[in-house]
């Protein structure tokens, strides 16, 4: 809940602003970078440099998401235990995404000099056609992504800056918006599409350590609190108290399929196989592997990734098991009165810490949402500049048009994203298994032929991207 008190509101600001001091610090910094070697390579790849400590937060911080800490959460305070099985196989997702393709998709890149992913598929088989293709593929999957997680942010600062429920008339939309919603969505918008925008890859990448370290922090020392914060029955305390007040309101909070069914078993191996496929098909997650220095920092980040996700995860899991011991039903939708599913986690923030602290769990969920969203914006700008504008319509454009041209896309995308958000959609993750499962389909099976067969040819890799999207859209259509 949000803090009784001006004093309180006070600090959990002092300590949210104290974190956005340190990414905008970042961007700056980063900006340095910019000007030394090819513009377009440091911009959108940091120049192939990362090493491992720093390509494993940023693998990770495009993983972690708004999903994960806002949809996620809302999903286990919902459906209770039977989501650890929805999420067992993320622990083993950096094997499958950084083992399966990382070295391989590292040298050719740096055989071609490709930039983007649709870079690699245009040069494997010399056809543009290809390259505009997918690079249409990543523009409406990753729009309609970033929106799910735009939403996620003002939902995090309208706690944060303690805003009460009021409605807002915007007359050039035809329609309200919550007031409180839409301040922190504006304060959100430009603050991350301000760093990425002028500090480019080497901003989010360094902004992905600050904001790794946050999030891995915020949600242990959530978990902590959270586990004493539970109230004690019939003995018992912390985790196994919590489990007996979710077996007391409905004993499907406690043992599968879950609450209406969720999960059935053949369910929960598709999601375990799913999770493992679909994180190696991402393109933001291809790109990392285009940027890292050597074959060393890939090897060591396998281990560090592994290791964070099983913190994180886990972490998460024990947080919003006590919340829904914590808040029986105020989140509940149909029934709660304090907010929708999706604010479970900044309540919880405000919930079982004291107000400095509060402040700096919630940077760990905007910490999420801020990776996320700068990697996807700087994919999308990459694949307008980049692929459309310099190697499809101007392909002898200056670097200095080309720079321009850089950030000038890169605001643009996060103004458009900023609209389509004023609208988002109920639950976050469902938003988020739609698009990753889309990507999926449509580039991990193409993207395997290109490194690894000899004999793959365009038009195959074409049919194979046609028909990965056109299998997961007549899935959905058919229910």
């Amino acid at each position: 809940m949000p803090p009784d008190t001006p004093g309180q509101s006070y600090l959990v600001l002092v300590a949210f602003g104290c974190y956005l001091l340190g990414v905008a610090s970042l961007g700056i910094v980063s900006h340095r970078f910019l000007k030394k070697g090819d513009f377009v390579k440091e911009y959108f790849i940091g120049n192939r440099g990362l090493g491992p400590w720093v390509l494993a937060f940023t693998v990770a911080g495009t993983a972690i998401s708004g999903g994960t800490f806002m949809g996620f959460p809302s999903l286990i305070y919902s459906k209770g235990w039977i989501m650890a099985l929805w999420i067992a196989s993320y622990m083993v997702v950096p094997l499958t995404a950084l083992a399966l393709m990382g070295k391989r998709l590292n040298q050719v890149s740096r055989l071609t000099g490709a930039v983007t992913v649709s870079d690699v598929f245009r040069d494997r088989f010399r056809s543009p056609g290809l390259g505009i293709f997918s690079t249409l593929l990543i523009l409406c999957f990753l729009s309609v992504n970033l929106i799910a997680q735009f939403k996620a942010a003002g939902l995090v600062m309208k706690q944060a800056l303690n805003l009460p429920q009021e409605d807002l008339v915007l007359p050039w939309l035809g329609s309200t918006i919550d007031k409180g919603y839409f301040i922190g969505l504006l304060v959100f918008a430009v603050t991350v599409v301000a760093y990425t925008t002028y500090g480019g890859f080497w901003a989010v990448a360094w902004t992905d350590v600050l904001e790794g370290s946050v999030k891995i922090g915020g949600v242990i020392l959530m978990a902590v609190l959270a586990w004493r914060a539970v109230p004690p029955v019939d003995g018992l305390t912390g985790l196994a108290a919590a489990t007996e007040h979710l077996r007391r309101q409905d004993p499907h909070l406690v043992f599968g399929p879950g609450p209406d069914n969720f999960l059935p078993l053949g369910m929960a191996f598709s999601f375990f196989l799913m999770w493992s496929v679909t994180s190696p098909g991402q393109p933001s997650a291809m790109v990392r592997l285009m940027s890292f220095r050597d074959s060393r920092s890939l090897s060591r980040s396998l281990l560090l990734v592994c290791i964070y996700y099983v913190l994180t995860y886990g972490a998460l899991l024990v947080i919003f098991i006590c919340a829904r011991a914590i808040f029986p039903t105020e989140y509940v939708r149909g029934v709660g009165k304090l907010g929708e599913p999706d604010s479970i986690m900044p309540a919880m923030a405000l919930r079982v810490a004291p107000p400095l602290v509060a402040g700096l769990l919630l940077a760990a969920p905007y910490a999420a949402i801020m990776s996320s969203v700068a990697a996807f914006l700087l994919m999308i700008s990459s694949s307008l500049v980049r692929d459309i504008y310099q190697r499809t319509i101007n392909p002898e454009v200056t670097p200095r048009v080309l720079k321009a041209t850089s950030y000038f896309a890169t605001a643009l995308v996060g103004l458009c994203v900023l609209v389509g958000a004023l609208h988002p959609p109920d639950f976050l993750q469902y938003i988020i298994v739609f698009t990753s499962t889309g990507m999926a389909c449509a580039f991990l099976i193409p993207m395997l032929l290109l490194l690894y067969w000899r004999r793959a040819t365009g038009p195959g890799v074409l049919a194979g991207m046609i028909g990965g999207l056109a299998t997961v859209l007549i899935l959905y259509a058919v229910g």
